[in-house]
């Protein structure tokens, strides 16, 4: 089963060759090495959940699975590593369904590499768009009431509307959610919005060992850490 959540940008400044003398954003590769190091200390097995690039910038793996595998590596620590892929514009369902698919094993870490959006301000990479942080914010909210249920308000999500945020991370999130929840069935809220599964009464509770926030150049980032018992 799993044990262990982990949470993390899917930000190319944390891979060396987009490293420059001084960090983009002080402190973030370093805590998202530290949490990672501790999710994964008694975990044999990772299981990496990232998604496809946009667009392709180069014959090089996705951003997602290359930011995963260096983190992964700065941890210094042996285990089995599997990587899932999701299509960054898969739907609610696919997600669910792959979600579904990570609740086997024992022992197992979730990495769920992904960013929130990336048009919160002016300056951001896909400027602003005054829809970015009500969107941000219901993301932050789940991840943070992970202890009381609310991961499964991830599937609300609308992919259309994510997609014109540029928000990396909304189908790795929505497979965690299905992952982690007892056995999720969404209902359609309108003809194309998911509405929030029935409360789950799962047999694991989640515990929020820490969740960060921040959003350097515009973009949602989140470093988090969530155990289930």
């Amino acid at each position: 089963m799993i044990t262990d959540v982990v949470i993390v940008p899917g930000a190319p400044l944390l891979l060396p060759e987009y490293q420059g003398r001084v960090a983009a954003v002080p402190g973030l590769l370093e805590s998202c090495v530290g949490v990672l190091s501790e999710a994964v200390g008694s975990s044999h097995h990772v299981v990496v959940v990232h998604a496809t690039d946009r667009e392709a910038r180069s014959t090089k793996p996705a951003i997602g699975l290359r930011v995963a595998d260096h983190l992964l590596a700065a941890t210094h620590q042996a285990f089995e590593v599997e990587h899932v892929a999701v299509a960054w514009d898969a739907s609610v369902q696919e997600c669910m369904t792959l979600g579904r698919e990570l609740k086997s094993g024992s022992g197992t870490t979730l990495l769920v590499v992904g960013d929130g959006s990336a048009r919160r301000t002016e300056k951001a990479p896909g400027h602003l768009d005054t829809r970015a942080a009500d969107v941000d914010d219901a993301i932050v909210a789940a991840i943070s009431g992970a202890a009381d249920g609310d991961l499964e308000r991830l599937l609300e999500l609308d992919p259309e509307v994510c997609a014109e945020l540029l928000v990396a991370g909304r189908a790795p999130l929505q497979v965690l959610a299905a992952a982690v929840s007892s056995d999720p069935t969404p209902a359609l809220a309108s003809a194309d919005v998911v509405a929030r599964a029935a409360t789950s009464a799962g047999d694991a509770r989640c515990e929020v060992v820490s969740c960060e926030v921040t959003d350097p150049c515009g973009v949602l980032y989140v470093v988090a850490h969530l155990r289930l018992h």
